[in-house]
């Protein structure tokens, strides 16, 4: 009998950027009706799989750990609200650096059977959860810059308490250059 991993792939937070995300996400939630997501699972969703058989994972993998080094950044500094499935979160405008990676990873994604969404990319991190009303302001107090280095592929498991998420993979990290 065959398993499957609920995957998506990630971009996850610098340490400055995630206190500051979680602070955010605590003053928001009491204002908006739902709960703060907790600070360890602040991150940016750049393409969702869903449920895939394990025999898939392979191949996954080694496109995580071959992918190119990062190294950019993203400001974020608007507050935006999805009324269905009732997320506040922060955004700001896509990057360039941002939009070529997502575009860079569907383009690979397709070569393994995965289809990408019909939507837009709407970069985005969940701040609160079951927000029954958006937050009172448009924008976050301070902007916030964030500095990612990674991409990860994680694994999703659903709990009593919410989402626990497992980072199976990650590329490679920028190598210091050596200015002698």
């Amino acid at each position: 009998m065959s398993t499957s991993l609920r995957l998506f792939f990630a971009l996850w937070p610098d340490d400055a950027s995630r206190r500051a995300l979680a602070a955010e996400a605590e003053n928001l939630a009491p204002r908006c009706g739902g709960y703060p997501l907790p600070a360890e699972n602040l991150h940016i969703t750049l393409a969702f799989l869903g449920s895939v058989d394990a025999s898939r994972l392979t191949p996954l993998l080694e496109l995580t750990q071959t992918w190119p080094a990062l190294e950019s950044v993203w400001t974020l500094d608007r507050l935006g609200h999805f009324p269905q499935p009732r997320i506040v979160w922060a955004g700001g405008a896509a990057a360039p650096a941002l939009s070529a990676l997502y575009e860079a990873l569907w383009s690979r994604l397709s070569s393994h059977g995965f289809k990408p969404p019909h939507r837009a990319f709407t970069p985005h991190v969940s701040l609160v959860r079951q927000a029954t009303r958006p937050a009172s302001r448009s924008s976050l107090a301070t902007s916030i810059q964030w500095r990612f280095d990674h991409l990860a592929l994680v694994a999703s498991a659903r709990g009593e308490s919410g989402s626990r998420y497992r980072t199976l993979a990650r590329s490679r990290a920028p190598q210091a250059h050596d200015f002698d």
